[in-house]
């Protein structure tokens, strides 16, 4: 966001100023006084706590004024709902400067990453971009990446989430963007859409969002109403298998990384990407699709791939003392996602003579089917030949209902994060998958620390 005169900002938002005259200027937003680092707007959003009483701290660090529902002590800008007007804000903006494309990702499995791969190609490719930090893709995180935004941006890469119909809807409302990728259609928050196909509609309200010439990229076979039920776009990439527009061939794992070869439109490059997960390999492609869509071309988008660096917690291939193999994809999980880690756990294990241990946390926002979810990954599990499964929190005992070999239950991941380093044998390949509210990331920083190479 560039530079904008408290007036101009009030005028926009539709707020009225208390304790200044307006003529101070301002730049970027923050929610959190402790991320102020000065000329920022702050919003005092109410929670669990009230934004309100940090406003002060916010001003002591240098932001310029406060946005809340009532005058402050500091400089204030009063509107009746603040995290409206940062929404308000965000679109003003993006209206005002008109100069970046904006990408929008969105998908049940695979955003982070296909954003992560996305912006390492542009950036490789000389474009000014902005991406998501983290995964701050909801109602407060997308607004505050626009408002943070370099002015000098040429892209905008934002990740979309959704966790009841209408909410892609609405963020694309803030951000319009020109560019739609969709990276998967499975399932994940089904006790807030209540099926497959609500989710799916909803996802598409990313494909429906976008101009008559946009351009849109979506996996090969995913329901109609994902991909706007069967509008036109301007231009429309897919991807997946031999017959896509985009798709891989030679796919293997490495101790490097990932090495295949992608084709597009009758052109093929060499990747080496170096992040770990043949399961990683399609939303890869996405964010090439991502990046062809913007004009990047085929060999640049592999250049820019040998660049990647993920969002930790998400695929990490790590050695251990006593030879052990730790893959952590601890940060969030859904039924697609852990079947293909998995099949890619039995992999690497197969391949290279190692005992499968695998600690799985629960899988959470499923609705009613929760429980068979679960025992379908425990089938798996046995079916794929893990040879040890360590089941943490009271979703994943559902886990050990369906599979039939030596496995073992914690009552969450303190316990196992104990108990764990004492049933672990040299040369074990651990892989780690589980929801985000498991707090797996806790038990394989212990590990991390325990057997750590000396």
């Amino acid at each position: 966001m560039r530079e904008a005169t408290l007036s101009e900002i009030s005028r926009a938002i539709g707020a009225r100023l208390h304790g200044t005259d307006g003529g101070e200027r301002a730049r970027g937003a923050a929610v959190d006084s402790r991320a102020v680092r000065g000329g920022e707007l702050f919003f005092a959003l109410r929670g669990r706590l009230d934004g309100a009483d940090f406003a002060p701290d916010a001003r002591a660090r240098g932001a310029v004024a406060a946005v809340a529902d009532r005058p402050l002590e500091v400089p204030t800008l009063v509107v009746e709902d603040p995290l409206r007007a940062l929404q308000e804000l965000a679109r003003w903006s993006l209206r005002r400067e008109a100069s970046a494309t904006v990408v929008g990702i969105t998908g049940t499995v695979g955003k982070t990453t296909t954003k992560d791969a996305l912006a390492t190609i542009l950036r490789s490719a000389g474009r000014k971009i902005t991406a998501t930090q983290g995964n701050l893709n909801n109602e407060i995180g997308l607004p505050l990446t626009v408002l943070n935004a370099a002015p000098d941006t040429e892209v905008m890469v934002l990740e979309m989430g959704a966790t009841h119909p209408g909410d892609i809807a609405f963020l694309c409302g803030i951000a319009r963007p020109h560019v739609g990728v969709l990276t998967a259609i499975s399932p994940v928050h089904l006790d807030s859409f209540g099926s497959l196909q609500k989710l799916a509609e909803t996802k598409g309200e990313l494909a429906r969002s976008l101009p008559e010439d946009g351009a849109f990229v979506s996996p090969v076979g995913v329901p109609e109403a994902a991909v706007g039920g069967g509008r036109a776009f301007g231009r429309h990439i897919t991807f997946g298998d031999e017959g896509a527009s985009l798709w891989a061939s030679g796919v293997e794992e490495t101790e490097e990384g990932l090495r295949f070869t992608v084709h597009a439109f009758g052109e093929s490059a060499a990747v080496r990407a170096p992040v770990h997960g043949t399961h990683l390999v399609r939303p890869l492609l996405a964010a090439t699709g991502g990046a062809l869509a913007l004009g990047v071309a085929l060999e640049e988008c592999a250049r820019g791939l040998s660049r990647l660096r993920r969002t930790g917690l998400r695929g990490d291939l790590l050695r251990l003392r006593d030879d052990i193999l730790l893959y952590d994809d601890s940060y969030n999980a859904s039924p697609a996602a852990m079947a293909a880690v998995l099949r890619y756990g039995a992999r690497q294990a197969s391949s290279s003579g190692r005992r499968l241990v695998a600690v799985l946390g629960g899988m959470f926002e499923l609705g009613p089917g929760a429980r068979e979810y679960h025992r379908e990954a425990g089938r798996l599990a046995a079916e794929v030949g893990v040879d040890l499964l360590v089941c943490v929190g009271e979703e994943a005992g559902w886990y050990a209902e369906a599979f039939d070999g030596e496995k073992v239950l914690y009552r969450d991941a303190g316990e196992a994060a104990r108990e764990l380093p004492h049933l672990l044998r040299p040369g074990d390949y651990v892989l780690v998958k589980g929801s985000r509210g498991v707090r797996l990331d806790t038990l394989t920083g212990r590990l991390k620390e325990s057997l750590a190479v000396v």
